[in-house]
């Protein structure tokens, strides 16, 4: 059975407290019980001794009425079960019992005889319950001639141990009511802070990481609520890194860089990826026939395509250029097929724009066109700015050359170096150019366009 935190505690304190009060009512009980035992043995020594030196003159002069007084004085005593005096011989000179006059003393089985010293003893005796037996020796000049016996009922010990038991008894139940509604609500009070430690880590398992949970006391439960909120306000940090990252790269690739940061490089390392450029052809004339809110839907559908397919292969979006992206495939996580992955992904962003154009010019828009360029080699990868501003990039003559290859690419065309082209092995259909010369190299290249994935 699955019991509440809640029950638990309770039932837990209930029964600490009910064991408490039982033990500790227990032991009181016993604590009385012996005390009244120790006062009534003092008080019959007392007697008894008291008798005893009365008695002794009285056994030695023979004075029998003097001693049956006495005798009669100390049975006075409601506590007192009997009291005899025995010649030498034991045999009963004086008793609150006359029937037992001259008689042997009876003593219960058991009994211990009694010797040259004050003896005190407890032995059941019928219709009295266990009771107090104190003898003295009656000693004349060293010569014992006589004993005086005092007996006492521990009837009053019990009544008043059982009063005190039905006192403890009521004073238990009252304070386990009390004990029921403090322990309800104390459990209540612990479990308040877990439950809604519960209920906030099924939030954010829900992914509602803004959920903060008060800090109501200083203990170990509120340093654990304090320590909840900070990892629930780290987790949403790091789910908004994940969402900004994802409008970059995709969703796969973020929780795989996120799984081992260490494999990244965003310090600046020297990498092999490949490069994508693309950008709108005659962007400024079409912007010049359309209103501003064509342009920025234009410009929208442009972008969504472009972000879409470049995640579809696995690209990570660098950058936006106005008409333009740049898109990376092998960094920040390297896959050895990033030049195949970019071809794949300037094949998918052309027949993109192609379906797009098509669906403009049946509504009666403009036509669009892109002209892409692709480039694999090695570049420095990593972030790069100023502590205000930073982002993460990718910089070398490989990525001059990919911005190169797209400003010469005519609409609808891609282009590719021969290097690059020749690292597809074979798994692209393309056409070789010839030797191309491109701004701001001295040396020409042999440039490719791409055709498509079927094998020529």
């Amino acid at each position: 059975m699955r019991l509440p935190l809640r029950l638990k505690l309770s039932i837990l304190i209930i029964s600490l407290l009910t064991l408490t009060v039982l033990f500790v009512s227990g032991f009181l009980l016993r604590t009385q019980q012996r005390t009244l035992t120790d006062e009534m043995r003092k008080r019959g020594l007392t007697i008894a001794q008291n008798l005893a030196a009365g008695a002794k003159t009285a056994v030695l002069t023979r004075d029998d009425l003097g001693l049956q007084l006495l005798v009669r004085d100390v049975a006075r005593d409601g506590d007192v079960v009997y009291v005899a005096v025995t010649d030498s011989t034991g045999k009963v000179i004086a008793h609150s019992d006359l029937a037992q006059m001259g008689r042997a003393l009876g003593r219960p089985d058991g009994a211990t005889p009694l010797g040259d010293a004050v003896l005190v003893q407890t032995f059941p005796l019928a219709d009295h319950g266990d009771v107090v037996d104190v003898a003295v020796p009656l000693v004349f000049r060293q010569v014992r001639v006589g004993a005086a016996y005092v007996g006492f009922s521990q009837a009053a010990i019990a009544e008043a141990v059982g009063r005190a038991r039905t006192r403890a008894f009521v004073i238990t139940l009252a304070m386990l009511a009390l004990g029921v509604g403090g322990a309800v609500g104390l459990a209540a009070a612990l479990a308040r802070p877990i439950v809604r430690l519960m209920q906030g880590t099924r939030a954010v398992a829900d992914g509602d990481f803004s959920v903060t949970l008060p800090v109501t006391s200083r203990d170990e439960l509120g340093t654990l609520t304090a320590a909840f909120n900070d990892m629930a306000r780290s987790l949403g940090e790091k789910e908004m890194i994940k969402r900004a990252f994802s409008r970059y790269v995709t969703r796969e690739v973020v929780e795989e860089i996120l799984k081992d940061p260490e494999q990244l490089a965003l310090t600046g390392a020297r990498r092999e990826v490949t490069v994508l450029f693309c950008d709108v052809r005659g962007f400024t004339a079409t912007a010049e026939l359309l209103q501003p809110e064509e342009v920025v839907e234009l410009l929208n559908e442009f972008y969504e395509l472009m972000i879409e397919t470049t995640f579809k292969y696995d690209g990570t979006l660098d950058k936006f250029l106005g008409d333009g992206v740049m898109a990376v495939f092998g960094a920040p996580l390297y896959r050895p097929d990033h030049a195949l992955m970019a071809a794949r992904a300037a094949l998918a962003m052309q027949a993109g724009i192609r379906e797009l154009s098509l669906r403009r010019v049946r509504t009666g828009k403009p036509p669009v066109a892109v002209g892409i360029g692709v480039n694999a080699g090695e570049v420095i990868a990593g972030t790069v700015g100023t502590d205000a501003r930073m982002e993460y990039t990718v910089v070398g003559d490989s990525v001059n050359l990919a911005a190169r290859l797209e400003a010469g690419a005519a609409p609808g065309q891609i282009l590719v170096s021969a290097d690059t082209f020749a690292r597809l092995n074979g798994a692209v259909r393309g056409k070789k150019l010839g030797r191309f010369n491109v701004k701001g190299r001295d040396k020409w290249i042999e440039a490719c366009e791409l055709l498509g994935l079927d094998e020529w």
